[in-house]
């Protein structure tokens, strides 16, 4: 009988069944917060617009001329086997808005991030999904694995340098949000999974 468990749990523990993978990259509900994010951009803990189970969010307020809010340098960089970051996002908008999840992995240059000739050229190793959030709370899962960088190439996981959420930063992308508008959304129970 011994024997039979053993293999049992050795076909477990090979089929992935036993292995998976959860990284919470934002501990909101332990007062985790983002730590970069452009000067104009705020961001504070909340107990309002909470998505399923949580008990805080992070309240991210975006001016009308957009910026971006994420981690830099996050201590839990190692993304490597990850397939999907799943959030909630409560859109306090009354209409719906386009923003954008972006990863900077191991090949990023650095350099100027902003919306200047050099900012171009450094965006190009970024990788850029698009959200559209309706009104009210939105369950978002994006998918890790078919992430590419705006050059085509695949991204490095095992380092990731930033992510973020963006609003109106990228205006050479088609879905980038036009209206001049501000846009308040409230973050919670992030968490990435194999």
């Amino acid at each position: 009988m011994k024997k039979i468990c053993l293999i049992f749990a050795g076909i477990l523990l090979f089929s992935g069944i036993l292995c998976a993978k959860k990284i919470i990259p934002l501990d909101i509900e332990k007062g985790g917060m983002f730590d970069d994010n452009t000067e104009q951009v705020e961001a504070a803990l909340s107990e309002d617009n909470l998505g399923t189970n949580a008990t805080t969010s992070e309240k991210v307020v975006y001016p009308a001329e957009g910026g971006w809010a994420g981690l830099w340098m996050p201590k839990k960089a190692a993304w490597e086997g990850i397939k999907t970051l799943t959030c909630f996002i409560y859109n306090a908008n009354s209409k719906n808005v386009k923003l954008s999840f972006v990863i900077k992995d191991r090949s990023h240059v650095g350099g100027n991030s902003g919306r200047g000739k050099e900012g171009w050229e450094a965006r190009k190793t970024w990788s850029i999904v698009p959200l559209d959030l309706k009104p009210g709370m939105n369950e978002v899962k994006v998918d890790i694995n078919a992430m590419k960088t705006q050059e085509g190439k695949a991204l490095d996981l095992s380092m990731v340098k930033h992510w973020g959420f963006y609003y109106r930063f990228f205006p050479e992308l088609e879905w980038e949000e036009k209206a001049a508008e501000p846009f308040t959304m409230y973050l919670s129970k992030i968490k990435l999974e194999d």
